[in-house]
């Protein structure tokens, strides 16, 4: 069960878990974006992913098992009077050891395919060819800089439609520019 502080398996010793971590972009990348949009015509915009991590799936052969506070419980189970229940974690989860690999994946997959070609050498930074516009990601911030012209429509390629998830995306609030 995940208690994130303490996490064990079914024999009560402290859980191991793959080794999948996440690098997130190094701090001269978001310079050099800071930098790319001050040229002229450029602009910087950023966004928030919305709870980033449960927008992946755990994978894995490792199964994690979590126990839901009380107050979250369906009226089903407080009605068969259970005691502490544990259910499957499906989606990653802040505190899995694995999460954040498990998002950076996911995002990485939805960059890809809206046309973002990764930046070699430089983890979670991006390229838009088409756009001439430069991405960073850094765990769930966005940093877009390029043209300003162009990042309506690429902000709208990226950020998901909780009506329509079958087009894909991510999940995040409304991109604001960073002055």
């Amino acid at each position: 069960v995940l208690g994130g502080d303490d996490v064990r398996d079914q024999h009560w010793e402290a859980a191991l878990f793959q080794d999948l971590s996440s690098s997130p972009a190094a701090m001269e990348a978001s310079r050099a974006a800071d930098a790319y949009g001050m040229l002229p015509g450029h602009n910087i915009e950023v966004a928030d992913a919305d709870s980033a991590y449960t927008q992946s799936y755990l994978e894995g052969s490792i199964e994690t098992w979590v126990s839901i506070p009380r107050e979250q419980w369906p009226q089903e189970w407080i009605d068969r009077k259970m005691v502490n229940p544990v259910c499957p974690l499906v989606l990653s989860l802040y505190g899995h050891p694995d999460a954040g690999g498990y998002w950076e994946r996911h995002c990485d997959g939805v960059l890809q395919s809206k046309g973002w070609e990764p930046i070699a050498g430089w983890r979670s930074c991006y390229w838009h060819p088409a756009c001439e516009t430069y991405l960073v990601v850094y765990v769930d911030d966005f940093k877009m800089s390029g043209p300003a012209e162009h990042k309506a429509k690429l902000w709208a390629d990226i950020i998901g439609d909780p009506d329509h998830p079958e087009k894909g995306g991510i999940y995040m609030g409304e991109p604001e520019r960073q002055t």
